[in-house]
């Protein structure tokens, strides 16, 4: 069979990143990439190296055997009436919060639908992307888009229903660990330490903490009883989360965040 050919409408962050990643594990080469972006200035770097650039949807569908939207979720209504007679028997992926893999099967009835929520980390090589499950997707188109997945971070599958669910967990959750990051920088230059030395131990406590959860073996739970001696600093800290109510926050702010993608998908 020949090569798939791969194409991708947005040249954003997450569009870039995804093919930035793709090309350097050599998932595929710069001639299988047709990437679509009405400022070409986004797509001229990807151009010089040797990936088909286009102002238009349309070329780009036509052209290829799988399709990335990496557009935003108001966009794609747009982006699907364009495209919507070029994908039949093709694989179109989604990576637009809010939008189910439902209404796009609904809007696109003889192409094969993967929707996919990502992360900004994709863009160090570092992301967390969740992937709806294979079902009548052919094996080999479904292993080709999970490697280009793969070649930028990791990948878990979720059944279709869950894809909103997964957004507060990995998607939207970058923000809320540099908002925390923002939040212990400005305490701690309150109290006298400046901010490079502030942010910089704040940051790589982020990173060994995660690589703790990663690979301890341990849950957080554990790990968080495993910091906190009887009477000790670190539990006189977690009182203020527990009076001020640090689990309800988070569980209301899941609440919000998944409630906003069920709202953007109708």
């Amino acid at each position: 069979m020949n090569p798939m050919k791969f194409g991708i409408i947005g040249a954003g962050n997450m569009g870039s990143s995804i093919l930035r990643g793709a090309l350097a594990a050599n998932v595929m080469l710069p001639a299988q990439v047709w990437l679509a972006n009405p400022h070409i200035e986004k797509t001229a770097p990807f151009g010089d190296m040797g990936v088909h650039t286009t102002t238009s949807n349309t070329e780009t569908a036509e052209s290829v055997d799988i399709l990335l939207l990496a557009v935003k979720p108001q966009r794609i209504g747009e982006v699907l009436d364009e495209i919507s007679s070029l994908v039949s028997g093709k694989c179109v992926v989604s990576i637009a919060a809010g939008i189910s893999q439902k209404w796009l099967q609904e809007r696109l009835p003889s192409a094969h639908i993967i929707c996919v929520m990502p992360n900004t980390p994709l863009m160090l090589g570092c992301g967390a992307s969740a992937m709806t499950e294979q079902g009548a997707i052919p094996e080999e188109i479904y292993q080709f888009v999970y490697r280009v997945l793969s070649s930028a971070g990791m990948v878990r599958i979720l059944p279709a229903e869950k894809i909103n669910e997964i957004i507060p967990v990995s998607g939207s959750s970058p923000a809320f660990f540099f908002r925390m990051a923002q939040l212990m920088t400005d305490a701690a230059v309150k109290r006298g330490i400046d901010p490079e030395t502030a942010l910089a131990l704040t940051a790589k406590t982020m990173e060994g903490a995660a690589l703790m959860l990663q690979n301890s073996g341990k849950t957080a739970g554990e790990l968080e009883r495993q910091v906190c001696s009887p009477g000790g600093t670190t539990l006189a800290a977690l009182t203020a989360f527990d009076e001020l109510g640090f689990d309800r926050m988070i569980d209301e702010a899941f609440e919000r965040c998944i409630r906003r993608a069920y709202e953007l998908g109708k």
